[in-house]
């Protein structure tokens, strides 16, 4: 149970991680110097500077990984806590990328996804808690099978 929850909480450092990483490459020069999460090295805001929430993505990755290879579940359970998790992790990398970059958790409403030349629709503001409802809700299917 210890190692499941690890995997877990694994995954959702990662892509809270990669939130805050992202958020950084699109802020502008005011927001980097104003968050509350990332700093620019000169521990003036933010909790970590960039290369520090880089290899904070790195254990989550590589953690999530190798705990894997030790959980003994079946297929099923497995799969649910992954989904469980990369649902709740989403929502941390949009709310870290939306907070560092722009200094609020929600997208535009009307925001649109510009993947391979076509623009998709992303239902913004505050759906956003949909991810992480939705991704604890699967995790708990997962405990229960």
């Amino acid at each position: 149970m210890i190692l499941q929850i690890l995997f877990c909480l694994l995954i959702i450092l990662y892509w809270f991680s990669e939130g805050v990483t992202e958020g950084w490459t699109w802020s502008t020069k005011k927001r980097k110097e104003t968050n509350k999460l990332i700093h620019p090295n000169n521990h003036k805001n933010g909790i970590f500077d960039y290369h520090m929430w880089r290899i904070l993505e790195n254990v989550g990755i590589w953690g999530a990984v190798i705990v894997a290879f030790f959980i003994e579940a079946s297929f099923a359970k497995f799969f649910w806590l992954g989904v469980g998790s990369w649902f709740i992790g989403t929502f941390c990398y949009e709310a870290a990328l939306n907070h560092v970059n722009k200094g609020t958790i929600y997208k535009p409403i009307d925001y649109k996804w510009h993947i391979l030349g076509y623009d998709i629709p992303w239902w913004g503001g505050k759906k956003i808690y949909i991810l992480p409802a939705t991704g604890l809700a699967v995790l708990i299917y997962g405990i229960l099978i």
